[in-house]
């Protein structure tokens, strides 16, 4: 039989390398054609392909260059060489059923390897491996995510994204954090991951690009007084998100942040980034404007001890993608959606309380909540109790799951612990950065004006019911507090510390 390529290649060695690189190169191939047919690409296809199947291959190529090599100092050296490769004759009977039953065989082995290998990583970028399998400390993130707008998202799609740095970066820092989990030294609750987030234009950008954000958005909300009726209140808002298309003194500017500056820093020696004495804007001009806090010794240069950031989405929307709910929020969600019966009396002020209260464990509390809010009917509200029994009892089942969500003492995982940025009732939000207190050299003031970011919609056409007009007026409050809200922030009164119990 002819050969095509030298003598030298006909060797076992050589042979076995030969499949193993053509073999690792092919389902490279595969998986990379899978990959880019795929309408979510796996965040980790990247490193199976460029990094993991070439190592294989490169140890193919390894041994072709050993048993080339190893064959030529054969031949140089006279060693007698015979018959170099198996010799299969397909005319006899046995050898040929036995060829065809190893390639069977290998074939099938091939597709098996080649489902394990992709349902390897399928499984290691899961939210189940993610929250439950292997990092069983997030479990309450886990639960939180799984309620969130984001539920359909992969854990992995946010937190490591595509490509191979970002997954080496990853699972280098899983190391620390596994040995952690090992010695049970880990932190309660567990630190958010501010600076190992990538930058939010590579995450968030991809689904929600500045072009892809509504002009305005208008909401009617319905909260609920804790008082013996659990008395709704109800207030319609215009959000102004992007553009300035409501002709106002003030434009839309809740995403001027990303429409119309090129570029915003900020510094802060908190952790938590809550405390920042220090921005800079740059707009699209290229013109640079620097705000200082009100009485900072440091201006124009970053305060001593702060580190300087670049702000980007996660840092008003932090808490997207794992929401733990304040307890008067949760208790007004159940309302709205019928999973409470609002006509229980005193059913907003008791659970909220319920809901807020210190707990060993997450059993613990929602015992608590069953005894705490049956008690509660039985003695101050006998004939509801005997009355609505069945309707008290679908309400604690619900303010219980609604617990099981958003408290977890344990891992000290509470609304309290992660606050949330993207508004500014239960932490200072906007505030932080918004509040009147901000000042550049130049005499201007980062507002804390209510319309800048919404106005109120209010039915003052009486000939055309259901029609709204703007409103520039105070901003309503069920209980009458004054001018107190232009002095204070809401937080003072809504927030964790406000007369509440915290966890230190």
């Amino acid at each position: 039989m002819r050969r095509v390529l030298p003598t030298v290649v006909y060797n076992p060695l050589t042979l076995i390398g030969s499949v193993i690189a053509g073999f690792n190169l092919g389902l490279m191939v595969l998986l990379l054609v899978i990959n880019l047919a795929s309408a979510r690409p796996s965040p980790y296809a990247d490193l199976i392909i460029l990094l993991i199947l070439p190592v294989f291959v490169l140890a193919g190529v390894t041994l072709i260059i050993i048993g080339i090599v190893r064959q030529r100092r054969r031949r140089q050296a006279g060693v007698a060489e015979g018959s170099r490769l198996l010799v299969i004759d397909f005319n006899d009977s046995r050898q040929r059923t036995w060829v065809i039953l190893v390639s069977i065989s290998f074939i099938i082995l091939t597709l098996i390897y080649a489902f394990a290998m992709y349902q390897g990583y399928e499984f290691v970028e899961s939210d189940y491996f993610c929250g439950q399998a292997c990092h069983s400390v997030m479990g309450p993130e886990y639960t939180a995510h799984a309620g969130s707008y984001h539920a359909q998202v992969e854990c992995s799609a946010c937190h490591v994204g595509s490509g191979t740095n970002y997954f080496l970066i990853s699972k280098f820092r899983g190391v620390n954090q596994l040995s952690e989990l090992l010695l049970d030294s880990y932190s309660r609750p567990i630190p958010v991951p501010l600076t190992d987030l990538r930058p939010s234009k590579q995450i968030c950008g991809s689904c929600h690009a500045p072009e892809t954000q509504l002009t305005a958005i208008q909401e009617e909300r319905t909260f609920y007084l804790s008082d013996a009726g659990n008395t709704p209140w109800k207030i319609d808002i215009l959000f102004k998100v992007a553009g300035g298309s409501v002709e106002t003194d003030n434009l839309s500017r809740m995403h001027w942040h990303s429409s119309v500056a090129s570029e915003i820093d900020y510094a802060t020696a908190d952790p938590r980034r809550e405390d920042i004495p220090w921005i800079r804007a740059v707009g699209l001009d290229g013109q640079q404007t620097i705000y200082f806090a009100k009485g900072s010794k440091s201006r124009e240069q970053v305060p001593a001890g702060a580190r300087t950031f670049e702000m980007d989405c996660n840092d008003c929307h932090n808490r997207t993608g794992h929401d733990f709910s304040p307890a008067d929020k949760i208790i007004n969600g159940l309302i709205n959606t019928g999973s409470v019966d609002p006509s229980l009396p005193g059913l907003k002020s008791v659970a909220s309380k319920t809901l807020d209260g210190t707990y060993a464990t997450q059993d613990d509390g929602v015992k608590a909540i069953d005894t705490t809010i049956t008690e509660y009917y039985r003695k101050s509200h006998p004939e509801v109790y005997a009355s609505k029994k069945e309707k008290i009892e679908n309400s604690i089942e619900a303010i219980q799951d609604a617990y099981r969500q958003n408290y977890n003492p344990a891992m000290r995982a509470s609304w309290k612990d992660f606050p949330d940025n993207s508004g500014h009732m239960y932490t200072m939000g906007c505030f932080r950065c918004h509040d009147d207190n901000h000042v550049s050299s130049d005499g201007k003031v980062l507002s804390k004006d209510c319309s800048v970011c919404h106005l109120l919609l209010e039915e003052r056409v009486e000939a055309a019911p259901g029609q709204v007009t703007l409103t520039n007026d105070p901003y309503p409050h069920p209980v009458d507090i004054g001018d107190s809200y232009r002095d204070k922030y809401c937080s003072d009164c809504h927030g964790p510390s406000a007369g509440r119990e915290t966890n230190p």
